[in-house]
């Protein structure tokens, strides 16, 4: 029986060591975002496994220190017409030995249209393809899901989803060229990237300022039932450390749910980060033996369409 030996990085534990693999090329689309951000932070760790990281963006990663020297970045827009995109890869000899695709977009669905990969779909054959989607694959932006939500679970088809077109063209590249995909599912989440701000960290920071400012406490803004709800989200790094190992070491042709397994309840969170701001906090009025509220959603199966 093979022996998995793991290491640990910093806050992160039971990370692979990956001993064979040396020389590889990877793509990662959408790189000055939060996903890609830390997808280039990560392969960039291992000079000697990833010789060359290529970001596709329309503008290039800001990190600290510049671009690791085993990356470059190409402009790129993946809304652009398929043969100027062709060939601006052509002209810079781009091929990957593995796809990291985070580009993200929700354009209004257009006739025949299957999203931004069909624009580069011909230009590259890689051994693996890894396209990351999220939660709102389980459709938690529309309402309540049935849990666990396991990869298996059928479309959630109340409104256009993005997601499942994309991967729709995933599958049917895969099949004709050979190529292995994996998708990769989040929660929210959380990291720090500039020009990143989908993320519940920044407003949250952006709160807590104001508060200390003003000499306020740190108000939770909702009801007793988000105070307790258990929260599930997924750190860029340890995504990333995830994507990965899903391409290196992990069977093809799978999804894989990536939050983290550290559920919290802001009951328990909130006056942490009130500490964090050396602010006082105050939770959900509590003055009142009984207490009405009501629902953003119906529950599940119930009422119209959501909004």
């Amino acid at each position: 029986m093979p022996v998995q030996q793991v290491q640990s990085k910093g806050i992160y534990h039971g990370l692979p060591v990956y001993e064979e693999d040396a020389g590889l090329t990877a793509i990662i689309t959408g790189a000055n975002g939060i996903s890609g951000h830390y997808m280039l932070r990560v392969l960039s760790e291992d000079p000697k496994r990833w010789k060359r990281i290529i970001c596709l963006s329309r503008r290039p990663p800001l990190l600290a220190g510049g671009m690791p020297q085993n990356s470059e970045h190409i402009s790129c827009d993946f809304l652009q017409d398929p043969k100027e995109i062709a060939s601006v890869l052509k002209q810079r000899g781009v091929v990957a030995d593995h796809v990291f695709f985070f580009s993200y977009i929700q354009p209004p669905p257009k006739s025949g249209s299957k999203g931004i990969w069909s624009d580069a779909e011909e230009l590259i054959t890689p051994k693996r393809f890894m396209l990351q989607t999220g939660a709102k694959n389980y459709g938690v932006h529309l309402g309540p899901t049935k849990v666990p939500q396991e990869e298996s679970d059928p479309r959630v088809t109340l409104e256009p989803n993005f997601y499942y077109p994309q991967e729709d063209l995933v599958d049917e590249y895969c099949k004709n060229t050979g190529c292995g995909w994996n998708i990769c599912m989040p929660g929210p989440i959380l990291g720090a990237v500039p020009d990143a701000a989908m993320n519940a960290a920044f407003p949250l920071a952006v709160y807590a300022t104001v508060c200390k400012k003003l000499g306020q406490p740190l108000a939770f803004p909702g009801d007793i039932n988000s105070w307790q709800m258990n929260q599930s989200m997924s750190s860029s790094m340890m995504n990333a450390y995830m994507e990965e190992w899903s391409v290196l070491q992990g069977p093809p042709n799978q999804k894989y749910n990536t939050c983290d397994s550290s559920a919290f309840a802001w009951e328990k969170c909130w006056p942490r980060v009130a500490g964090w701001y050396g602010l006082e906090f105050k939770g959900p009025q509590d003055d009142a033996q009984y207490m009405v509220s009501e629902p953003l959603f119906v529950p599940r199966g119930y009422g119209p369409k959501g909004s």
